[in-house]
């Protein structure tokens, strides 16, 4: 019986859609001296995006989830602004990895449920489910709203492919030490890409 891939859903044939989904990094300077170049090597050396600690209060209940975007790398650059990317405090860098949705569809990531505390509790959404669900509400104190990430999770952590598709850096000097670096301590990585993509180059440009 023949069943449909994601390549057959129009990711690929419109501007605000794409077949790929990105995972950012960002420094963990507070925890372990970790930059956001340090946790991307992490991550090809261990072939594992690691579950965001639900005691940090991104993750709803119980159980941690890894986290994608997606989001066109046309678009990127309106994500990685200087908000989003404050090194003393980020909420991501531009630093990350890609896979194509047909992988992250198969190994369990799918997009999340944008609702308010009160729709939650509504549909009766098991606590052990409720990693799958963003916060969408109104308030005195303005919107809280994140729709436009785009948001996919797994519950846990994610388990890459031997191979991906890219990885993404900020600027060109950074592809060029994590090439050299790979090349010099290649039997440390578990996970090799395809390609480097210098985030100010797709973006043609990053937001000061």
């Amino acid at each position: 019986m023949y069943l449909p891939t994601l390549d057959d859903l129009p990711f690929n044939k419109r501007p605000d859609l794409s077949p790929y989904l990105i995972h950012l990094t960002k420094n963990t300077k507070r925890d372990d001296e970790y930059s956001a170049y340090d946790n991307l090597v992490s991550i090809l050396q261990t072939r594992r995006v690691d579950a965001s600690d639900t005691k940090k209060g991104f993750i709803k209940g119980p159980n941690g989830a890894a986290c994608f975007m997606d989001v066109p790398f046309a678009s990127l650059k309106y994500v990685l602004t200087p908000e989003n990317t404050n090194p003393d405090d980020p909420r991501y860098e531009p630093f990350g990895i890609i896979v194509t949705k047909e992988h992250g569809y198969k190994k369990g990531l799918r997009p999340v449920l944008h609702l308010s505390n009160d729709e939650t509790r509504t549909l009766g959404i098991p606590r052990d489910e409720l990693w799958r669900v963003v916060r969408l509400e109104r308030s005195q104190d303005g919107w809280i709203n994140w729709v436009h990430e785009r948001e996919w999770r797994c519950k846990g952590s994610f388990r890459l492919p031997k191979t991906i598709h890219a990885v993404i850096v900020k600027d060109t000097r950074s592809a060029r030490r994590l090439r050299e670096r790979i090349y010099d301590e290649r039997e440390k990585f578990a996970c090799v890409r395809d390609a480097i993509l210098p985030a100010s180059v797709i973006c043609q440009g990053l937001l000061k």
